[in-house]
């Protein structure tokens, strides 16, 4: 057989391959929507620089039954800070600052506590300012970060990450007074414009006249979001202060999307030193790895390094896998939704993780685990008993029993758990559960004496 049958060969092999993959896309895609009541869904899948995968589902707006499109603009919320991050490498990029300025080099008046916040520290959250949700009573960037001085750290710097607005909110200042020119039109020149993302804006929604009047502007092909209410969708609105806009509240499409991920593994925006440094995430003050670089959180899924941003909390759910070169962005309208759809997507184009049949370590307390595992279907479906659980975990057992379903209900059935870790006491445990084929899952578990469940979480790995 000649080279050029052979390739054409392998060249039809990896179409199939591909072709499989997006077809399991639209039909998981298609299951989640049904099972957790989101009306709308958009998909992204770029595979070094390319797009893979683009498709939408669904309803944008169900009052007009309008169909959701590749254009139709979704809200991305927190997923904003993405774009936040590049704009501040694009001025490390062009020498104008640098990730380690203190940031009272750019405030005036800055108070003594901040000395030592640096901008690399208010990017990955490490800054110590208080974390919490934002003040709409602030009306500028600079009210609020006048508010922001007369507040205590919450933290020393670097010492821990604490998810919050005010960090973002000095950084908009930096990025305003060094980029000189407000930060939305710093987005639309340094990276709306030169990558076409012709469908990505804010809407400006204000409550006025006594806060019963809610105005906004128009955002072209916008989708409603909503919230489903026990057995009826709700719209939903939540109002981004114009002051908080670097931390939140992008309207965007998944075409939009899938130009910025694909321009984010080439020299498009950033070029590679500058892509390394915004997704090294800084050390804390005790040596460990912050969770959190340049405006991504960062971490590993399947034994890759990945890195992401959610907002919404699913609104937007975006992953990279540097490595592989590989990204993947699903943008809905449910705001009742946790961020696992993208890795569900993405687990669809990876290859096994590395440790898929690491045999984990000898289990001296066998029973432990097989009441675990009697117990986990039970979660999964929201309808664990209290009788398990002690402490923490029985107070918040109505919160996991109604978002674990959401999370992790369209997971294949377990077919393995398997001890990771064990304490000498045999109370605080970690496993490793297997689901289907290769999907797998981190349970950590802290038993009382009694056996009973004092604290239980999962997490993707």
């Amino acid at each position: 057989m000649n080279l050029q049958r052979w390739g054409l060969l392998l060249l039809l092999g990896w179409t199939r391959l591909a072709w499989g993959a997006s077809d399991k896309v639209d039909a998981f895609l298609r299951a989640e929507m049904a099972r957790n009541h989101i009306p709308g869904a958009a998909v992204a899948v770029v595979r070094e620089g390319k797009v893979i995968k683009l498709a939408a589902y669904g309803t944008a707006n169900l009052e007009w039954n309008a169909p959701a499109t590749t254009r139709t603009a979704f809200q991305i919320a927190s997923g904003t800070k993405m774009f936040t991050a590049v704009l501040l490498m694009d001025l490390v990029g062009q020498g104008k600052l640098r990730l380690d300025d203190r940031v009272c080099q750019y405030i005036a008046d800055c108070p003594s506590a901040w000395k030592d916040i640096t901008l690399r520290q208010l990017a990955s959250h490490t800054s110590g300012l208080r974390p919490g949700p934002v003040d709409a009573d602030n009306a500028s960037v600079t009210a609020a970060i006048d508010t922001a001085k007369r507040a205590p750290l919450a933290s020393a710097p670097g010492e821990k990450n604490a998810y919050g607005s005010d960090d973002f909110v000095l950084l908009t200042h930096v990025l305003e007074k060094v980029g000189g020119a407000p930060y939305e039109q710093l987005l639309r020149d340094r990276i709306f414009t030169p990558l076409g993302m012709t469908h990505s804006g804010f809407d400006h929604a204000t409550l006025t006249e006594a806060h019963v009047v809610l105005t906004s502007d128009v955002v072209a092909e916008r989708s409603a979001t909503y919230q489903w209410r026990a057995d009826h969708q709700q719209q939903y609105w939540f109002l981004y202060p114009r002051y908080t806009l670097a931390a939140g509240g992008l309207f965007s499409s998944v075409t939009d999307m899938s130009r910025f991920a694909a321009a984010l593994m080439g020299d498009t925006l950033l070029n590679a030193e500058l892509r390394s440094s915004m997704w090294t995430p800084p050390r804390l003050n005790d040596g460990k790895p912050s969770s959190f670089a340049v405006g991504w959180t960062v971490g590993q899924y399947r034994g890759r390094r990945e890195v992401a941003h959610s907002g919404g909390p699913a609104l937007s759910d975006t992953v990279y896998y540097p490595d592989d070169k590989l990204a993947v962005v699903v943008l809905t309208n449910q705001r009742r939704l946790s961020p696992t759809l993208a890795h569900r997507v993405a687990q669809l184009f990876l290859s096994p993780p590395p440790f898929l049949n690491a045999p984990g370590i000898t289990d001296a307390a066998p029973e432990r685990t097989e009441a675990l595992k009697a117990l986990l279907p039970a979660l999964l479906a929201g309808k664990a008993d209290s009788r398990h659980f002690t402490g923490a975990a029985k107070d918040s057992l109505a919160d996991l029993n109604e978002w674990l379903p959401i999370q992790l209900g369209g997971l294949p059935r377990m077919s393995r758990l398997i001890l990771l870790e064990d304490s000498a006491d045999h109370l605080t445990r970690t496993y490793r559960a297997i689901h289907g084929k290769d999907q797998t899952l981190r349970w950590f578990v802290r038993f009382d004496e009694a056996g009973q469940i004092a604290e239980v979480e999962p997490r993707d790995e």
